[in-house]
């Protein structure tokens, strides 16, 4: 019988697909193999795989984790569907299934957070270290539940210091000190050389009363240099207060202040007006807040030519004559681009503030020097301290060969066998932008001198 012309014939695929159709009538034939065209699968034994769950879980690790790492680990691939059977039937404890007091469980943990830093990932992480398995989302309620106050100290937001208004008195109430590094041998990487910076500032009128680069600014009896270096440039005249930081540095400083304070004003009281005061840094704003003004007006230069010396292979610092001719060259320019900075920082003008209690609307300088044309009330608060007994505190700390080994970066025979060489090159001028060349031509002149001479 020939097919009708709106019917199209069966091709082979059709007829294929038409054979592939289950008869109903007919039942499917088992598998009671259980075996299929995957092959048989590497399964571990049940107290290995019940094992690997729980660390899973303590981990809480997703299901696509879990199949990699078994993967991984035993050679096993499976579906997650598999995954899913595998973990029902081993009764693997999970969230739904733990029937354990879950808010005891939580405060039992708690209990050890004296200071309530635990948050929501690590109370879920102990318990589940404990073999208790809880959602995050119950984890949470709990926690609000019964520690909801820990929440808002562990925001960032809450632990931001809370900044008040600078209250002094007039110039010389307090005087804040700080070392500065950002130029120092770990933040250069430049080898066993660096250049830290020693600060102080008046509180009441920003006068930069010192800014010294020094071979450290963590040595004790340097410092107490500084300290002596500023009472003499300030006609032997200190502030009722030195503020410093927690470093151990400041020791001797405040030493000499105490004895300075008492000596001069015996009348007054040290509870009410104390000689020395130490503070956290992030509370030592007047000098610490400085360092980015000193950072954006000279010290990014510095640090970038500093930088190019190591970046084209000029400075080798394993080499002893080019870590010499580095301490001979640059302290004494960074000190003059530091007395640069200075005088441009006390004679800058500060912006009027209304209602500000210190100094503004006028220069630093001005400031400290007649604070009753700044302010009606501000009174100048320097305390005026004998010569002779500054004199016997510098003795005390080494004198004069005290005071040059504190700031001396070379030996005294490197100094003149360098200042020869810069002499012998007729003395170029030595600023940022020729600073390397003339040290490239120092140390080519010492290392000729020396095989010279050999």
């Amino acid at each position: 019988m020939a097919p009708k012309k709106h019917q199209q014939p069966l091709t082979a695929f059709k007829l294929r697909k038409r054979s592939c159709i289950r008869d109903p009538l007919r039942p499917p034939m088992p598998n009671i193999a259980g075996k299929n065209q995957y092959g048989d699968k590497p399964y571990p034994p049940d107290n290995e795989l019940r094992a690997e769950f729980d660390q899973y879980t303590r981990e809480s690790l997703p299901a696509p984790d879990q199949l990699a790492r078994l993967e991984a680990k035993f050679g096993l691939k499976i579906k997650r569907s598999v995954l899913y059977q595998l973990r029902k039937r081993l009764s693997n404890s999970t969230v739904r299934k733990n029937e354990l007091d879950m808010s005891q469980a939580v405060i039992n943990v708690k209990e050890n957070d004296i200071m309530g830093l635990w948050g929501v990932g690590q109370v879920k992480q102990r318990l589940a270290e404990q073999g208790i398995h809880i959602s995050r989302r119950e984890c949470r309620k709990i926690l609000h539940d019964h520690f909801n106050e820990e929440f808002e100290y562990r925001f960032a937001e809450s632990r931001k210091i809370k900044r008040k208004p600078l209250l002094a008195v007039g110039p010389f109430h307090k005087f804040h000190w700080d070392g500065h590094e950002k130029l120092g041998g770990q933040a250069l990487g430049m080898g066993p050389i660096g250049l830290p910076i020693y600060g102080g500032k008046d509180e009441w009128s920003s006068y930069l009363v010192k800014l010294v680069v020094m071979p450290s600014v963590r040595l004790a009896r340097a410092i107490a240099h500084v300290k002596l270096d500023v009472i003499e440039e300030m006609d032997y005249r200190i502030a009722i207060t030195d503020v410093t930081d927690m470093g151990t540095e400041t020791g001797e400083m405040l030493h000499i202040q105490e004895t300075l304070w008492m000596d001069a004003a015996p009348e007054f009281s040290l509870e009410k007006w104390p000689s020395g005061m130490h503070l956290r840094s992030v509370h030592n704003t007047p000098i610490e807040s400085f360092w980015r003004w000193k950072r954006n007006g000279e010290g990014h230069s510095i640090r970038h030519i500093l930088s190019l010396g190591c970046d084209r292979g000029i400075f080798h610092p394993n080499d002893g004559i080019h870590i010499d001719v580095f301490n001979w060259l640059w302290p004494p320019l960074v000190q003059d681009r530091l007395d640069r900075f200075r005088d441009y920082w006390n004679s800058h003008h500060i912006p009027y503030q209304k209602g500000k209690p210190n100094a503004s609307g006028t220069s630093p300088r001005n400031a400290l020097l007649v604070p009753t044309s700044v302010s009606t009330t501000a009174r100048d608060c320097s305390i005026h301290v004998r010569p002779e007994l500054v004199d016997h505190l510098r003795e005390a700390y080494g004198g004069d060969e005290g005071h040059e080994a504190a700031f001396r970066f070379v030996s005294c025979e490197f100094q003149a066998e360098a200042d020869n060489a810069w002499l012998a090159l007729r003395r170029p001028s030595i600023i940022l932008a020729t600073a390397w060349d003339v040290f490239t031509a120092v140390v080519d002149h010492i290392s000729t001198e020396r095989a010279t001479n050999m």
